[in-house]
């Protein structure tokens, strides 16, 4: 464990010596048309996502070696693609406002729970990251989804008789297990009734539960004297939630039956089935929209690769890269691996969690200045 964490530092010392390093000498590495990326850039993504591999608890040592091997090169394949997304934005004189941002803000804030501007000074701040650059950040991602809506999402179509086959070919997909609405009352161990007197005080509540009267009702003189817990709503369980003693105590059971006592953590389990619902296959009608979303993530991603294809094709680009990342071109051509796409900041955020995670800056804005030691392509006719 030791030699492990030692790796992890060494590695994050270097990554962040580049960095910081680079900052010195800010050069081009990548132009696409005149939208460029710079080593600071760069190595601000690459720092950051060495990081997220370095806290992904899912991934083995192996994976994380391996990851980190193609990381340059999966950083500058990203910057390549997203300034071919900007370039696009400004050819068609897409641009964003202030209040569709101010927009996005919000939502940012609405989905990680951030409920006042102290609260997000503080998820800013824990990120090393600024509200000027998170706004120019989405601005980006909002320029991005909007050259997506003109030219990319009007080649997806999916019709009904696409939707059925899927259905058709993914029956087990649909199959909704038999499961049980529960509501219970737990006749306190710690009451200090002895075993006797706890079973006749669960069979007491039992009673009354089984003619039908409220639990709420039943249970509230016994929650006031402290023998029992107040009513706990289980909500849907399936097969393997429950202990297994209450499992078998309540499967066999309708709704508004109610179980025998079970002997459970914290005393003696009284539960009642609120709804009963059995295993069925859902209809097609019930998940059309469902899988008409996955058909539709499925085309839409061999679309953008097409459309990405279609854009280098007709982009004057010059690359730069730093010496990890010089085989990034061939890359283009490949599929990433499956554990990359949780680093690829396709939609910038604000992290999983608090202290908020917030990507490190997209690529600048254009600038004439020409990179050094540079592999162009020549810009395509007419361009």
């Amino acid at each position: 464990m030791r030699s492990r964490l030692n790796s992890r530092l060494v590695c994050g010392l270097l990554l962040a010596g580049v960095s910081l390093g680079s900052a010195e000498v800010n050069e081009i590495v990548l132009r696409v048309n005149d939208r460029i990326a710079t080593t600071y850039d760069y190595n601000s993504e690459r720092l950051e996502r060495f990081q997220a591999i370095q806290q992904a608890e899912s991934l083995t040592e192996e994976k994380r070696q391996e990851l980190v091997a193609v990381l340059g090169e999966t950083v500058m394949k990203d910057l390549f693609e997203q300034l071919l997304m900007l370039s696009r934005a400004d050819q068609l004189k897409i641009q964003i406002s202030p209040s569709e941002i101010d927009e996005a803000v919000e939502r940012t804030k609405q989905n990680f729970g951030i409920q006042n501007q102290a609260e997000f000074k503080a998820a800013l701040e824990a990120s090393g990251m600024t509200e000027e650059r998170l706004r120019l950040r989405l601005e980006k991602t909002l320029l991005t989804q909007k050259v997506m809506g003109q030219e990319v999402y009007s080649r997806v179509s999916v019709d009904e008789e696409d939707l059925r086959r899927y259905y058709q070919s993914h029956v087990e997909d649909f199959q909704v297990p038999q499961r049980l609405s529960l509501r219970e009352v737990v006749v306190l161990e710690s009451s200090g009734l002895n075993d006797d007197d706890l079973a006749l005080l669960a069979e007491e509540i039992r009673q009354q539960l089984s003619t039908g009267r409220d639990i709420e009702e039943v249970v509230a003189p016994y929650l006031e004297e402290g023998v029992s817990s107040g009513v706990i709503d289980l909500g849907w369980v399936e097969v393997g939630d429950l202990n297994q003693d209450l499992e078998e105590a309540v499967w066999g059971l309708e709704a508004g039956e109610v179980s025998p006592a079970v002997e459970a953590r914290g005393g003696l389990h009284i539960l009642v089935v609120a709804e009963r619902e059995e295993a069925r296959l859902l209809e097609f009608l019930e998940v059309q929209d469902q899988i008409r979303s996955i058909e539709q993530g499925r085309l839409m991603q061999d679309e953008m690769a097409k459309y990405i294809e279609e854009l280098k094709k007709n982009s004057y680009v010059v690359a730069n890269p730093p010496p990890e990342a010089a085989g990034f071109r061939a890359s283009l051509a490949t599929s990433l691996p499956s554990e990359l796409d949780a680093f690829r900041k396709v939609e910038p955020g604000l992290g999983d969690s608090l202290p908020l995670q917030i990507p490190a800056d997209t690529p600048s804005e254009g600038s004439d200045e020409p990179p050094t030691e540079s592999t162009v392509d020549p810009p395509p006719e007419g361009g």
